[in-house]
This record gives C-alpha cells, structure tokens and sequence, in this order.
C-alpha cells in the first residue's frame, strides 16, 4: 500500500505542539480574520470542494515550501471584509464551529510538518480529538472554502488547502528517507513498543497509517513531529517488515517482531 502523503524524509525534528483542535472558540482565535484578498497565494477560484487526494499521491525527497512569518489570517488588509459587515453576513455558530475545526487542524499539520490535503485533514480531525470525529469533513472544507477563510492550491496532482493568508510550509515525505540514517536507539525503542502488551494491542486497533502514527508519537517516539513518524513507520512497514498490513488497505494488521533485531547499523556506524 503506498505510504499517504503525510512523512519526511529529514531526521526527526522536536515536536512544537500546536493549537488544540478542540478549541472551536473562533473569536479566542487571535488570527482568525476573514479577508477577501491574499496576492501572495495564487489558489483555485472555484468553491466546489475538489475530490478526495488519493493516498498515493506523494513525491521523493525533501518537500520544502517557503512558510509564511504570519499566522493564518493574521492582519486584515486594507479593503478587507469582516463578517457581519454590509454583504458580508457572519455565518451561524455551527457553521464558524465547522471552519474553526478546519483552521485548527491546519495548524496542526503545519506544526507536524504534514501536508495539508484532504486525506490528511480528515485523518487530523478524526484521530486528534474523539469529540470531533464524526465531523463533516467535506461539509466543514466547503465551509471554509465558501466563507474565504481557506484557499486550495495544486501542488503537482496534489490539491492542497491552506488559510486564507497562509503560503505551503516545509513538509516531509512519508516515502523518503534512508532507514541507516535513523540511530539505532529509536529502532530499539520502537521495537520494544511493539513487542510489548500494550503496544501491540494498541496498533493493530488503529484503523489507518496515520492514527498508528499518533500512537506511536504519543507512546514511544514522543519527541518526534508527526510526519517524521509517519516516514518511519513507513520504513518499519516496508524495510523492516515489523507490520504487515492488508494490500487493499490497513486492517487487518499483522505485528511480526522478533526480540533481537541487529540487520540495520547505526547511523553512527555507516
């Protein structure tokens, strides 16, 4: 199964945790300003949400875009719009509800370094607060999209939504990367989660790559951004084989990992 679009191909970097997604309180949102203009970004017209970005969408290597210095919506530009004005009706509760939830999760995967598609968007809602998972994922885009406070942009086949003020940032490939380059001691400890109760248990219930990797980051690889973890657990998959998952999909889940695993050298030592 291809890796989603959601790893690097960088070595893991610290984690800087973002907003909580849970934290639907718009006005609390110190940036949430709509504007009706961005010349920097260039982005699709069109308010039709488009179809759902296939998992194997990705590309090799290093996927560096410049990050914007302002957080999304920062500011309000000259001739800007705010909701509420004359032909700019504020939308209801539930629907600034369903953008905040967009916003937010867009936040966190810039911080995770993760690309904004929207596989990867649903994935963040779905498996960052359970309260949420059940969202209207489409339904909350199309809001955002309608209301300008998301823009889309192409990236190759990719389309990719951002905030309205917000460029691409730097994103990592979950299908780069060199396993020698990753120390030993993070083989080791990953190793050790899957062979425990716990660990074990805990992924082969996980219903996608991408809430594996929340598993992992939140019990074993806690110093790593998401998309870092997501590129390792592809190579854990793929050159270490200590996951076998289904070939039209991810579950059923198979975990095979022996005690002692000493094929691949540190980086230290290659």
């Amino acid at each position: 199964m291809p890796a989603r679009p959601n790893g690097t191909s960088s070595m893991p970097a610290p984690y800087m945790s973002g907003p909580n997604i849970g934290n639907l309180n718009i006005s609390g949102y110190s940036n949430f300003n709509p504007q009706r203009q961005n010349p920097e970004v260039k982005h699709d017209s069109g308010k039709k949400l488009p179809r759902s970005i296939s998992s194997s969408n990705s590309l090799d290597g290093n996927m560096i875009f410049p990050s914007s210095s302002s957080a999304m919506g920062a500011g309000v530009a000259p001739g800007s719009v705010i909701w509420g004005s004359p032909g700019c009706p504020k939308p209801s509760e539930y629907i600034q509800g369903l953008i905040g939830v967009v916003l937010l999760a867009l936040n966190t995967l810039k911080s995770e370094k993760i690309m904004p598609t929207e596989t990867n968007i649903a994935d963040c809602i779905r498996y960052g607060d359970q309260k949420h998972r059940n969202t209207d994922i489409k339904k909350a885009l199309e809001c955002a999209i309608e209301h300008q406070m998301v823009v889309t942009q192409s990236l190759g086949a990719m389309q990719l939504f951002v905030g309205k003020n917000e460029k691409l940032w730097k994103c990592v490939n979950p299908i780069g990367g060199s396993p020698k380059k990753i120390p030993k001691a993070t083989w080791d400890e990953i190793q050790h989660f899957l062979i425990s109760s716990a660990g074990r248990s805990a992924i082969l219930a996980s219903q996608c790559r991408y809430e594996a990797g929340t598993i992992l980051k939140k019990k074993c690889l806690k110093g790593h951004a998401l998309g870092d973890i997501l590129q390792i657990l592809n190579m854990v998959i793929g050159f270490k084989k200590w996951i076998i998952h289904h070939p039209s999909g991810w579950q059923p889940l198979s975990i095979i990992i022996a005690e002692v695993d000493s094929d691949l050298p540190s980086a230290e030592g290659t």
